[in-house]
């Protein structure tokens, strides 16, 4: 690896540390935004989000990892004050590459990749949609939305609407309800689906009207009689670890830990 790449939140202390690390990087690699091997996300989760997302045409050949200056770092290796340690493993080499499974989405707009979700969401009505997977009718849906998550998504959105949380390795999707509307005239199942790489999910509306499709922390708006498709995709992140973090010690990090 020789080239890279820093992608930083916008706040000053985010943005000093990525200076430094420039600094202490150039010595040995060359800054190239345009082809990195190396992208090192400065920030939290939503910071490297958006690294994803600005590389997704360069996805296959791109590395990613990152240091922790946000609100959460479920996705960051490294702590602010851990900066120099990152730019000597690097330098080092001693490395090992994992990669964690995207969503697909297709609609009208066009065709769009999510590393942690794909979301529904209507705050203006209640939106109705029937669900599809692989062509068969299994529900009618009545309510805010309806979220699809991959295994590293389902500590995100998914996790507030009491979705489970599912091993980063696996490659599993999951829909759950964004409050759903429960009650004799209205059924819908009411709790998380957990499907595999063989299932398509597709949602169908008569009206999309005031509803928008998110795909991580982008936002399209749905055109009414819009036909929405998600299934795993063959892209995949690849993410650079230099230290071995396990599932669990993330979960703890992220979660338990005060």
């Amino acid at each position: 690896m020789k080239t890279y790449a820093i992608v930083c939140k916008q706040d000053q202390e985010s943005i000093t540390l990525s200076e430094k690390l420039k600094e202490q990087l150039n010595t040995f690699l060359t800054y190239n935004e345009k082809e990195p091997d190396i992208v090192i996300s400065v920030g939290g989760d939503g910071t490297m989000l958006y690294s994803v997302h600005k590389y997704i045409d360069a996805i296959d050949r791109v590395a990613f990892i990152g240091i922790h200056t946000g609100t959460l770092g479920f996705l960051t290796d490294y702590q602010r004050d851990e900066y120099l340690q990152l730019v000597l493993d690097i330098k080092n080499g001693q490395h090992r590459i994992y990669e964690r499974h995207l969503l697909e989405v297709s609609c009208l707009e066009g065709t769009y990749f999510a590393l942690n979700e794909v979301r529904i969401e209507n705050n203006r009505r209640s939106q109705v949609m029937d669900v599809y997977i692989n062509d068969e009718y299994f529900e009618t849906f009545r309510g805010n939305g309806l979220c699809v998550s991959t295994p590293v998504g389902s500590t995100a959105y998914n996790k507030s609407l009491g979705g489970a949380v599912i091993h980063t390795c696996t490659g599993l999707m999951q829909l759950s309800e964004i409050a759903g509307i429960h009650h004799n005239a209205y059924r819908s199942l009411g709790s998380s689906l957990i499907l595999d790489q063989s299932h398509t999910i597709r949602f169908q509306s008569q009206s999309y009207q005031g509803a928008i499709l998110g795909v991580d922390h982008l936002v399209i708006d749905l055109k009414d009689k819009d036909c929405i498709c998600v299934k795993m995709s063959s892209k995949k992140a690849r993410f650079l670890q230099y230290r071995n973090v396990s599932f669990t010690q993330r979960l703890k990090r992220a979660y338990l830990n005060s």
